[in-house]
């Protein structure tokens, strides 16, 4: 299997995403493509040993799109930014897989404008994967691709979930639930409310609303449903509560002599805690609905979190994702449903 990964767009250096895409190559026999600057990737090579590797690639680009610029000016001025030239070799068939911790706009309008999107898939969705105080993870979609969406989008998200679930997550019977401001049916918005009648019909097990707040701890749903802007501001929302929870734990420990020593008897626990909530081990976000597979890393991601995202890719190229939603959503009933 083919990996290309994106060096240059994320928020760590270079040399730590290649040192997490060595490591993934290694640990699951991939050919790895790195797009980026080559002097920059060789440097980086040398430094985890990986320089003679014979699985290893350089896919030379000499721009960058940076997290700050607009994304489809970036992706259309910038022909030899280094997720371009990726996205390039997704398309001529050179590698199998996408992976990046880039500007996720850019990302999205590159995957569009080079590979396309799917038959009968109107707009693409990002599909993150949660964890839940049970221990069992499941799937947000649409966290970002698509922010302004209609009932029929809605629609198409959940199918695209629920194939997401029962090709790489193994669930056989997927449940699936629309993010409303009410468990209630008729809570939420128009769309929310007309994308309900819609996915009554759809031939998966539609449990109903579920609220923001049940999602991590009573975990309602396989998958759940949003468009990309409330799914995005959920996501951040989420992340900040985890940073914001780890603040003040550390600050009212700092405070007190006895709290330290209790610190450091519990920091199995913590640790526990640290990589059940971490975004290091989701495993980045796959873009579906687009002809390729693309997984779109966080943009601190450091070498666990791209050794994590390559692995959801690698899952998503072995369960045949693409070519499931290709073949009309893994004989979902899309139209007239």
């Amino acid at each position: 299997m083919r990996i290309v990964l994106d060096v240059m767009g994320g928020d760590r250096p270079p040399g730590d995403l290649v040192h997490g895409g060595v490591h993934a190559a290694r640990r699951h026999g991939l050919q790895l493509l790195l797009a980026g600057a080559p002097d920059v990737i060789r440097e980086a090579l040398e430094a985890c040993a990986a320089s003679e590797d014979a699985a290893i690639t350089i896919l030379p680009a000499s721009q960058v799109v940076t997290m700050d610029e607009r994304p489809v000016r970036a992706v259309r001025t910038k022909r030899n930014a280094s997720l371009v030239v990726a996205l390039e070799a997704i398309r001529d068939g050179k590698a199998d897989a996408f992976v990046s911790p880039g500007n996720t706009g850019a990302i999205v309008a590159g995957a569009l404008f080079t590979l396309g999107r799917l038959p009968s898939i109107p707009r693409p969705g990002l599909a993150a994967i949660l964890p839940s105080t049970g221990g069992r993870e499941f799937t947000v979609i649409d966290v970002g691709a698509t922010v302004d969406c209609t009932p029929e989008h809605l629609l198409h998200f959940a199918l695209m979930g629920a194939t997401h679930a029962q090709a790489v997550l193994g669930i056989d019977d997927p449940s699936v639930a629309l993010l409303s401001n009410g468990t209630e049916r008729g809570k939420g918005n128009r769309t929310v409310t007309r994308a309900t009648d819609l996915l009554e019909r759809a031939p998966f097990r539609f449990v109903g609303n579920v609220e923001a707040h049940h999602l991590l701890t009573d975990r309602p749903a396989d998958v759940v449903v949003s468009d990309g802007f409330a799914g995005n501001i959920l996501l951040k929302a989420i992340e900040g509560g985890v940073m914001a929870t780890t603040t003040l734990l550390r600050s009212a420990i700092a405070r007190q002599l006895r709290c330290k020593i209790g610190a450091a008897l519990m920091r199995p626990a913590f640790d526990t805690l640290r990589r059940a909530l971490g975004y290091q081990q989701r495993g980045g976000a796959p873009l579906l609905g687009v002809r390729g597979t693309v997984v779109i890393a966080h943009g601190r991601s450091d070498a666990t979190a791209i050794a994590g995202a390559i692995d959801m890719a690698r899952r998503a190229v072995n369960g045949r994702v693409i070519e499931r939603l290709g073949a009309g959503l893994d004989g979902w009933c899309v139209d007239g449903c």
